[in-house]
């Protein structure tokens, strides 16, 4: 449903290491095998979230809000004065994303599943 956060990221330097951390802390389930350097993580309740090698453009913990077009949100989001700092991206036989910067300087991502091609 779009609106809905769908998605989180924690970075990190050494994203093994915060997998144990977390696991550990709260008995998430973190799959390291699927996707290499990025654990997914699945917490008791939506949503699932992952475990990025840390990048210039994201400082702290990321969520992503589901949308049904992220080409045409980015452009909503580009002249209500936000920032694009990543545009439409293809996450093979899974979806899109996008990255921006709100008016206050947060980093959000938007994302739109494949059934939304």
């Amino acid at each position: 449903m779009t609106g809905n956060i769908c998605h989180f990221e924690i970075p990190s330097k050494d994203p093994e290491t915060a997998s144990d951390f977390y696991r550990k802390l709260f008995k998430w389930k973190i799959d390291s095998s699927s996707i290499p350097d990025y654990p997914i993580i699945e917490t008791p309740t939506p949503p699932k979230g992952g475990i990025e090698k840390r990048e210039p453009f994201t400082p702290g913990v990321m969520v992503y809000i589901e949308v049904e077009d992220v080409a045409s949100t980015l452009r909503q989001i580009k002249e209500a004065g936000g920032t694009i700092l990543k545009q439409k991206t293809e996450i093979p036989d899974i979806g899109h994303f996008g990255i921006f910067s709100d008016l206050d300087g947060n980093i959000i991502g938007v994302f739109q599943d494949i059934k939304g091609n």
